[in-house]
């Protein structure tokens, strides 16, 4: 079991295998898993519940996860910081593509389960509350 307290990840993803693959290893290690088809149904997820992690597809049909990202700057940019990218692209670092990412960091859809705990670990480190999620609805 992971060394925190439970919380809720946002998979917007693409693809049931790598979200199968993602859904199982997170509830293993004790958090909420709530996950998305597109970034449209992602958008409507966002004021229902309070999220600790997004992992966002870049590559998800209706908007993709670049332009996802900028709209969370505009509306909702306290969820900014939580964003882990997912690639398959593994060519090119995507900041280089993307520069308003700011250090964010990203996974290859094939690493493995190390790479997605330690960024999961990241990016709750980085945050001023750890364990909480931050509310956007109000």
């Amino acid at each position: 079991m992971a060394e925190h307290p439970p919380c809720t990840i946002l998979i917007v993803g693409h693809g049931p295998s790598c979200v199968v693959t993602l859904v199982g290893l997170l509830h293993r290690q004790g958090y909420t898993v709530v996950t998305v088809g597109n970034s449209a149904l992602a958008w409507v997820q966002l004021p229902v519940r309070q999220y600790a992690v997004i992992l966002c597809d870049l590559d998800i049909p209706e908007i993709d996860g670049y332009t996802f990202y900028a709209l969370l700057q505009q509306h909702y940019p306290s969820l900014c910081p939580r964003v882990i990218f997912l690639t398959n692209d593994t060519t090119e670092v995507p900041g280089a593509a993307f520069p308003q990412w700011g250090g964010h960091p990203w996974l290859s859809k094939t690493c493995g389960v190390t790479e997605v705990l330690c960024a999961i670990a990241q990016v709750l480190h980085a945050i001023d509350k750890p364990h909480a999620a931050w509310d956007i609805r109000g």
